[in-house]
Formats: structure tokens, C-alpha cells, sequence
């Protein structure tokens, strides 16, 4: 048999008042139910805990050691409550969230900041990786939600996409396009540079501005967008860029940025998380404080 929270409750308390009738007054009891609340205990344990006179209350050395277990196991359990009842707050407690490569790097900075403003009691850990893993992080439990680029096929998981993201023509300064605003039909996949198969922002780019690789053609791919725009800036050839890259990232003085007249080829940016988490509310609040964050 074990000793309940509030036997001990009640030796603390004793401890603590030094009478039956202030530790009683103290538990919310009358003094016979705190009296034989330590009675049980002192049963359970098998051994005096209180040496009990008319003038004052003391604990007996075995009393005073069960005393400091009750002081560490009721501190526990205050913590445990107080953890829990922070998760009904707005965006408090845990929250495990991925994020891909082309996004982590340029978004995060300016989301964390207001992140840690608006809610300090949010314990945001951060997973970066490719999209198709996340989606089976999430599906294993393993993380709760992914910020991403879509479109993206994920299956038992909802979407909230947050804004459309237009992508601009990257290219070496001697291979500067002659006109200010390009269209899609005036790109060349001859000389394009992509991410490497895996990479979301590859098939969205090609998906964007409707190109096909050529079947047979000197390929470079890179594993990551600082990679990408190193070869452009060493004439590899040129590339797709998202617009929020280049708030992130400090070009080097031999690339020139082209944007798109409208429609503008775009990706969208949004989260997903499992269909039956309990914590819907606190995703789609996320999603409103990332897309207040670019409408600024």
C-alpha cells in the first residue's frame, strides 16, 4: 500500500504549522481527519512519524525524511499542474514543428522574435528537413505540425495555406535579361539550376513556370539555396528563386533579380498537421501570426 497526496499533505502541512489544529485549518479539515490522515500514514510507513505533547508537534527522525520526499513529490505534482494548465492557454506548452529547408532560414528570423513577444510560455522546438520526411514525422508522432510549401499531396493530414509566394529569375550579370518584367514563356530550361530531387521547391518551380528538363542536358543540382545561388554566381546558368530568399540572404554582387510580370509563377506557404489533433486551434493561430508577420 502507498501513502496518497494528501496523507503527505497533511505531514507537510503539520510540519509546516507545528499544530494538529492550524494544519487542519490549513487542508481545508477538521482536526480528527487530519489526525487520522497521519495515523494511515504512520501505518503504511510502519513507523512514528510525529512525537505528539501538549505543547508542540515534532517530527521523529523517520518523520523528517518522509517529510523532505513529500516536500520533493508534492513539488512535482504542483509543477505537473501548472505545466498542464498552461497548455488551455493560447499556444503555451510543447509544440514540435517542422520546417523545410527553403523556408527555416528566411521565414524563422522574423517569426521567433514575436513568437517569444506574444507567447513566452510556448516551448517551440524546431525540426528542419525535406517535406516527404516531415509528412511521416508527423504521421509517427514524432513531431505535431510542418511549415511548408504546397501544393503537396498529404493524405490524413489538414492544410492551412497561409499566402502565395512569387518567385523571381535569378541570373549572372553578364546574362541579364534585356526586359524589366520576364514572362514564363520567355524562360530557357536549357540553363536552368535546381534543388536536387527532393526538394519540394524544384517541382514547384518547374510546376510554376510549366517547364519540363530536357530529357538529355548537362545537369547541375544543389543540395540547398546558398549552394544554388553560388553556381549561378559563377555562371552555371541561372535559377528560381522564392521572394522571401532574398530578404534572407545576401546575393553576390554578380546576380541580378528579374521579377515576373503577372500571374507571377507561385508557391504557397502554409502548415499541416494530423486530422485528429486536439491542438487544431493552436496550428491555425500559429498560421495567423506567420501571415500577419508578411503582411506587414
Amino acid at each position: 500500500m502507498q501513502p496518497t497526496l494528501r496523507q503527505l499533505t497533511y505531514l507537510k502541512e503539520l510540519k509546516n504549522q507545528g499544530s494538529f489544529s492550524a494544519a487542519a485549518e490549513t487542508c481545508f479539515v477538521t482536526q480528527s481527519t487530519l489526525s487520522a490522515g497521519i495515523k494511515e500514514l504512520e501505518n503504511i510507513m510502519g513507523e512514528k512519524l510525529v512525537e505528539r505533547s501538549r505543547k508542540h508537534i515534532t517530527l521523529t527522525p523517520i518523520g523528517e525524511k518522509v517529510y523532505d520526499h513529500a516536500h520533493i513529490i508534492l513539488g512535482h505534482v504542483d509543477g505537473l499542474i501548472e505545466d498542464i494548465s498552461q497548455t488551455h492557454e493560447p499556444l503555451s506548452g510543447p509544440l514540435r514543428l517542422g520546417v523545410i529547408p527553403t523556408i527555416a532560414p528566411f521565414l524563422l528570423p522574423h517569426i521567433l522574435p514575436l513568437i517569444q513577444t506574444q507567447y513566452p510560455n510556448l516551448e517551440l522546438r524546431l525540426f528542419e528537413d525535406l517535406t516527404d520526411r516531415l509528412i511521416d514525422q508527423i504521421h509517427a508522432n514524432k513531431i505535431d505540425a510542418a511549415l511548408m510549401a504546397f501544393p503537396y499531396e498529404t493524405p490524413g493530414l489538414s492544410q492551412n495555406v497561409l499566402f502565395d509566394e512569387a518567385f523571381v529569375f535569378a541570373a549572372h550579370a553578364d546574362e541579364v535579361p534585356k526586359k524589366k518584367l520576364l514572362k514564363t514563356d520567355d524562360l530557357n530550361s536549357n540553363n536552368l539550376l535546381l534543388l536536387e530531387d527532393g526538394h519540394c521547391l524544384r517541382d514547384h518551380a518547374l510546376s510554376a513556370c510549366k517547364l519540363q528538363l530536357p530529357s538529355v542536358k548537362k545537369t547541375f543540382s544543389a543540395t540547398s539555396l546558398p549552394t544554388l545561388i553560388q553556381m549561378v554566381g559563377h555562371g552555371y546558368g541561372h535559377t528560381l528563386l522564392p521572394e522571401m530568399a532574398l530578404k534572407g540572404t545576401i546575393l553576390p554582387d554578380n546576380i541580378r533579380i528579374t521579377p515576373f510580370q503577372s500571374p507571377k509563377p507561385t508557391r504557397q506557404i502554409g502548415l499541416c498537421w494530423r486530422n485528429s489533433d486536439q491542438k487544431q486551434e493552436n496550428y491555425q493561430l500559429l498560421g495567423s501570426l506567420i501571415k500577419r508577420l508578411k503582411n506587414k
